[in-house]
């Protein structure tokens, strides 16, 4: 119970870290343009400033959460998996990202307010703002969120759970803390993934690698050509994204024996 209810706080104190940390970045923002802030005008300036004051927070709190070993509480490990793995590991998760954001625009749903908002953002960039936005969205806030969610979040709870309730409470909560429903349910697929390959390799970094290149490949293609337009491509993308999804997952390593966390 002692676990549970110390891994809640540490969530509870993440979510505020989140959207507090945010908020105050943004308010600045809006303090210094005098009251002329437009979300829509401004909002690359809004993203490159609240994504890595959000990150940076996450990071402090997975960091101080996890006790005085954070390497091992944070699960920042060497990994087992060889080269090739971890390179599997990445096409599998950009293929089960496309067939998740095809899945949406096929049934009518969309990526969701926030990922609308992002790609009309990252449509407007020019190639340093959009590097920033490489740096910022691809980089840095996947270091925060897997050393948070998959870092100490899973990592806690396998003191206590079995491996399969563990990643899928991880997955729900980080989740949750993408704010908004569509975003909300494409963010848990993609966490189910990552917590799988961090329980597989015994390691953190192999999702961190993974939740970067998918980011980055993320970014870059919002700003480029935007959504698959069309329901017959975007179907055509689930069935082809879906078999290399399930061909990828050969890669992971078998199970750690019972009792590993």
């Amino acid at each position: 119970m002692r676990v549970i209810t110390t891994t809640l706080l540490a969530y509870l104190a993440a979510v505020a870290a989140v959207f507090g940390l945010q908020l105050v970045a943004v308010t600045a923002l809006v303090t210094r343009r005098a009251g002329t802030f437009d979300l829509e005008r401004d909002g690359l300036t809004a993203l490159l400033v609240g994504v890595p004051a959000s990150s940076l927070g996450l990071i402090t709190v997975a960091w101080l959460a996890a006790g005085r070993r954070p390497r091992e509480g944070l699960r920042l490990l060497p990994t087992r998996v060889p080269a090739r793995g971890i390179l599997a590991m990445v096409v599998g998760i950009l293929a089960l990202s496309q067939a998740l954001e095809s899945l949406a625009l096929v049934v009518g749903v969309g990526p969701g307010a926030n990922l609308d908002w992002i790609a009309r953002t990252l449509a407007t960039a020019t190639a340093p703002t959009l590097l920033l936005a490489v740096l910022a969205v691809g980089g840095l806030a996947p270091v925060g969120e897997e050393l948070f969610f998959r870092g100490f979040m899973l990592t806690r709870l396998r003191r206590v759970w079995r491996a399969g309730p563990a990643i899928v409470a991880t997955a729900l909560a980080f989740g949750l803390i993408h704010g908004e429903l569509i975003h909300g349910l494409l963010a848990t697929g993609i966490g189910l993934y990552l917590g799988l390959v961090t329980e597989r390799s015994g390691s953190v970094i192999p999702a961190i690698v993974c939740h970067v290149a998918n980011n980055t490949v993320s970014v870059l293609l919002s700003a480029a050509v935007g959504s698959p337009p069309g329901r017959a491509l975007n179907a055509l993308l689930i069935g082809i994204t879906a078999a290399v999804f399930v061909a990828s997952l050969r890669w992971l390593p078998p199970p750690e024996p019972a009792g590993v966390a």
